[in-house]
């Protein structure tokens, strides 16, 4: 009776450290985030004509075609402005993806969390 007593203890206590420490993992991730949201990322044609820099938040932020190519067709600038648009915001979803890893494993390592 006595060894049960003090196994609820711990589990009462290993609940309370995971939740402290579902909390820290959270208030890290959001700065985290939060700094990620006013980086800036490019994208850019293979020839440089059409430059894009979208941010974190997945926004376009600036958009700069070259001039030679305001006199080809409507349709290829079209197509070109969108490929290079899609690869930026595709840069910022990676990026993101990989700050939450780093924060992920950072956090795991400065609290020895062990993950299976």
């Amino acid at each position: 009776m006595f060894g049960r007593k003090k196994n609820e203890k711990s589990k009462k206590i290993n609940k309370k450290n995971s939740k402290e420490l579902g909390q820290l993992f959270k208030k890290q991730l959001d700065e985290a985030k939060e700094q990620f949201q006013q980086m800036e990322f490019q994208s850019q044609s293979e020839d440089g004509s059409v430059i894009v820099v979208a941010n974190g938040l997945r926004e376009i932020k600036s958009l700069s075609i070259a001039q030679e190519l305001m006199s080809d067709k409507k349709d290829e600038l079209e197509e070109l402005v969108l490929s290079v648009v899609n690869d930026a915001l595709r840069i910022v979803r990676a990026a993101n993806m990989e700050l939450t890893d780093e924060v992920t494993r950072s956090f795991n390592e400065q609290f020895g969390v062990k993950v299976n």
